[in-house]
């Protein structure tokens, strides 16, 4: 359970002491992912634009392609860790992601990458804007956050406090961009949050990193969008999640 389940009534199927910290993965396959898309195109492995011997995961979302949950349709495709991570812990992710020359640039909110809180569902809470997200908007990097240290939630903006964290410059298409991520989540003060973009520092943040929660977030990377008629196409490669000094 979480450091913080003295506050909160959380059942004894969320202790997730027994999950493995570390982990490496070179898209080679989808088995151990979770899957959120619902066609052929969504995600597939093809070879890397620069090494035809290397396979990435390729995600794309056309007009209208959809995927249903209990929550409503959305705009997405992409594939997600069933591992929770601990609160109260330093945590380390590393991926690399290429905006393909497919990507047709537009005006939306486009993520690419994020630490979904897990909502406590046997107390009525509903599924929330990500505690940590990176996204494409317009030609550039958004990094922004969403945390609150109050226990239930009914209402995704209600009660939350939200942090831009970093805008980047307008990025190169068919360009590998290296993401190196250290946090510690938690909803108290005492945690932290370093973005690093291709070796250089562009979040140094100090502060609440998640929810109060049960159980910690999980990481999913692809493409959850809003409406546009563009298509949406992005490359992943080399996912790492370890404990932060690795």
């Amino acid at each position: 359970m979480s450091a913080f389940s003295g506050s909160l009534a959380c059942p004894t199927s969320h202790d997730v002491s027994n999950q493995q910290y570390e982990r490496s993965v070179d898209f080679s396959n989808l088995t151990d992912w979770g899957r959120h898309f619902s066609y052929a195109h969504s995600a597939t492995l093809v070879s890397e634009p620069h090494n035809e011997e290397h396979n990435v995961l390729r995600v794309e979302v056309r007009e209208n392609d959809v995927f249903a949950t209990r929550t409503g349709d959305a705009y997405r495709a992409e594939v997600y860790e069933r591992y929770k991570a601990p609160f109260n812990t330093e945590m380390r992710y590393r991926f690399r992601t290429l905006i393909s020359e497919e990507w047709e640039f537009d005006d939306v909110r486009a993520l690419i990458a994020q630490w979904h809180a897990t909502p406590d569902l046997h107390l009525g809470e509903i599924s929330r804007s990500p505690n940590l997200g990176i996204e494409l908007r317009n030609d550039r990097f958004l990094i922004r956050g969403q945390t609150s240290d109050l226990p239930v939630h009914l209402h995704n903006k209600e009660g939350m406090t939200r942090v831009r964290h970093y805008l980047s410059e307008p990025i190169e298409k068919d360009r590998w961009y290296q993401f190196d991520i250290k946090v510690m989540w938690t909803p108290s003060t005492e945690g932290y949050l370093k973005v690093m973009i291709d070796d250089v520092i562009v979040v140094d943040y100090v502060g609440p990193t998640s929810y109060l929660d049960c159980v910690g977030p999980y990481f999913k990377a692809g493409i959850y969008r809003d409406y546009t008629p563009n298509t949406f196409v992005i490359l992943f490669d080399n996912y790492i999640r370890a404990h932060a000094d690795k």
